[in-house]
């Protein structure tokens, strides 16, 4: 037979060879599926004679010995194929790992332990470690990466394996060490090091040690950088912002960056309630003077954190407020020569309108801003649906109506659109049409974003739990116009309007939305201990009614925004996860429960917030 006549049989026979041998690893695989693991490793025999080099039929037939608790069958099966392979770590371990399921734990571990010693460079030390780590022979893959280290004579390798490898073997102080010693060798695996530490650094105490370790890094060389940039991350997992805000500003003043690391602080102390030190972080910045980089950014951020402090923490007092509305006065006065200052100035008109019971000011900057020509279109936008809210604030239903129907046809195709179609929907709410409401609600249930489609599914569920069971709809509608009393801050008139529905529609389902109502008016009155009673009661007396994952919720954010009660927080966020597995809340409650526990979050992450449907 001429040879190019030879190479044709075979490349027509190869195709059908191939498939005859994926028939039979399916039926392998089958026979092992269906609990028939002698078939199976007859199939599997056949297939490992015949390609004893695939990691995928080796794998089957060692399983199926094990499955008929065959040892002796797999580890004569393993020592051939260390006979093939004898440079290959994996099958002298795996038959290790086959006489210790087999129930001979010190012969496997005195083999396990010749693996990890007959080690002659650095490679050999890595493909021990892993395929002893992989059967968990922790101790022996420990042994090779450190015999592998001394071989290679480099005290950094291996570092981040062993870190890992510590980190399993549960050992706290020497996954910190070597987790360290990676950094400064490779400072780009920052992230990957500070991911393990988060993961496994559960108490103070064992967070102490990180500190610890790095503190004597800088004792020997403060300028290492690698140590000084995984301090600082450190001590804002830890919350401790006093002694961040010493190392971040030596950071900055050591790299003369002009006060970029404490504007980072700042805004890290910020998202986490420290205000005192984002405050102290700002001066800072200000105080290296009006040429500074960062100057405007951090007068801006003053009036920022006062901002945040009221509006997203709930935490002031009335002197606080005129406090803050002078600040952005000033603010505005002396920048809106120089700079755009639309942003403050929105700010100012939010604080005006809610917290300061000046709507008609609010009026007035709102519509200034929207007529500015420069400022951006989707801006605009956001400004008249504030300025329709203003207008809600200051009694005209219709006006706001308008206002929110302009910015829905401006904006139909976005999500600014669909703000502007709840804002509607809310309003025919307050004005006890129903039936108009809730057409609105059904297209918002599907809405791009979750905050927009959780408030249209919430307030949809109310209207539709109060209107049916009765032949007129006058509770409902007097529930409606107590909800309007009480986001226009007539706190007294909404409340005295709740305690008469109560009065006159003792059995009317409404009962548990009172409380939630007295609970939202506590609330805007400033005072987080009356709404926790309410909730309270709410969760006592309607533990399986619609309102009580709401409730709960509410509670965890005043735990931990208003009350700065953390602990007592994740307690709640994880009792709603538990408890309430389907409601509306679960992304944002789980969200909000790895942040207190010091997870990193995606950016942008930490911003949603939602004490209910009509706080603004």
């Amino acid at each position: 037979m001429n040879m190019p006549r030879f190479l044709l049989i075979v490349l027509t026979l190869l195709p059908l060879l191939a498939s005859a041998q994926s028939k039979d690893e399916e039926l392998a695989a089958q026979y092992y599926m269906n609990g028939e693991f002698e078939k199976a490793a007859v199939l599997y025999e056949q297939l490992w004679n015949k390609n004893p080099s695939s990691t995928y039929i080796y794998t089957n037939y060692l399983n199926t010995f094990l499955a008929m608790k065959n040892f002796d069958g797999a580890e004569q099966m393993i020592r051939a194929q260390e006979k093939r392979f004898p440079n290959e770590a994996t099958y002298h371990v795996d038959r290790a790992w086959v006489i210790q399921q087999g129930g001979n734990s010190e012969k496997a571990k005195k083999l396990a332990g010749e693996i990890a010693r007959n080690i002659k460079n650095g490679d050999d030390a890595l493909n021990a470690a892993f395929a002893l780590g992989r059967r968990m022979f922790n101790e022996e893959a420990e042994q090779a990466l450190i015999l592998g280290r001394k071989k290679e004579n480099d005290p950094f390798l291996f570092a981040g394996d062993l870190a890992k490898l510590y980190a399993a073997m549960g050992k706290k102080k020497e996954m910190v060490d070597e987790g360290v010693l990676h950094v400064q060798a490779h400072p780009n695996n920052l992230e990957s090091m500070e991911y393990l530490f988060q993961d496994n650094l559960k108490n103070e105490e064992e967070w102490e040690l990180l500190v610890k370790k790095l503190r004597v890094n800088l004792q020997k060389n403060v300028e290492d950088p690698a140590s000084n940039e995984l301090l600082m991350w450190t001590l804002v997992q830890k919350k401790d912002f006093d002694a961040a805000f010493i190392q971040f500003r030596a950071m900055d003043k050591r790299n003369n960056l002009g006060g970029k690391r404490l504007m980072e602080l700042a805004q890290l102390a910020q998202n986490n309630g420290d205000f005192e030190n984002a405050v102290k972080s700002y001066d800072y910045v200000v105080s290296l003077g009006e040429r500074g980089p960062f100057f405007f950014q951090a007068k801006y951020g003053l009036i920022e954190v006062r901002y945040t402090r009221i509006v997203k923490f709930h935490r002031y007092t009335p002197q606080d407020l005129l406090a803050a509305e002078q600040e952005f006065k000033v603010f505005i006065r002396d920048f809106s020569p120089y700079i755009e200052t639309d942003e403050a100035q929105r700010q100012l008109a939010h604080l005006s309108m809610f917290y300061l019971d000046k709507p008609d000011t609010a009026i007035q900057i709102l519509k200034r801003i929207a007529e500015n020509p420069r400022a951006r279109k989707n801006f605009r936008g956001e400004v008249k649906l504030e300025l329709g809210d203003a207008y809600l604030m200051m009694g005209d239903v219709w006006e706001a109506e308008l206002i929110y129907s302009q910015v829905d046809k401006d904006f139909k195709e976005d999500i600014l659109g669909q703000e502007a179609k709840f804002r509607m929907a809310r309003l025919f709410y307050f004005k006890g049409e129903f039936e108009r409401s809730n057409a609105y609600l059904e297209v918002l249930k599907t809405a791009t974003t979750q905050l927009i489609s959780n408030n249209a599914i919430d307030l949809s569920l109310l209207i539709l739990d109060n209107t049916g069971m009765d032949t007129t709809e006058e509770p409902m509608k007097l529930y409606a116009d107590a909800e309007l009393l009480i986001y226009r801050n007539k706190i007294k008139e909404g409340m005295a309007l709740l305690s008469e529905i109560e009065h006159r529609y003792p059995d009317h389902s409404l009962q548990d939305e009172i409380l939630y109502a007295r609970a939202k008016a506590a609330l805007r009155s400033n005072n987080a201990d009356t709404a926790i009673y309410f909730l309270d009661q709410l969760l006592s007396k309607y533990a399986f009614d619609i309102l009580a994952d709401n409730a709960l919720f509410m509670k965890a954010q005043l735990y931990e925004f208003q009350k700065n009660d953390p602990q007592k927080a994740m307690e709640l966020y994880e009792q709603l996860l538990l408890k309430y597995p389907a409601s509306l809340y679960v992304v944002e409650a789980r969200k909000r429960y790895r942040f207190l526990r010091g997870d990193k979050l995606d950016e942008g992450e930490n911003n949603q917030i939602m004490f209910d449907r009509f706080m603004n």
